[in-house]
């Protein structure tokens, strides 16, 4: 039963692509100038997300110590 709506999908679009492809340019302007509200996370995801923020941090410090020590040192 999925691969019908699927199939459907292919062939037909999204409703919402076919609403947005209708739309006029003035339209579609006023429509993407309209505000998103912000996501209400859970405490868990909020820390998770912060966790994440601190490992990119620490990776990309880590990956701009290996460069400058590689070019001080002239490996390469």
């Amino acid at each position: 039963m999925n691969t019908d709506i699927h199939r459907q999908h292919i062939y037909i679009g999204e409703p919402d692509e076919d609403l947005i492809e209708s739309l006029e340019p003035d339209q579609l302007v006023s429509v993407m100038n309209l505000p998103v509200a912000r996501r209400q996370m859970s405490r868990a995801l909020s820390a998770g997300l912060w966790g994440l923020r601190v490992f990119l941090f620490g990776v990309a410090g880590l990956v701009v110590y290996v460069f400058v020590a590689g070019v001080i040192r002239g490996v390469g």
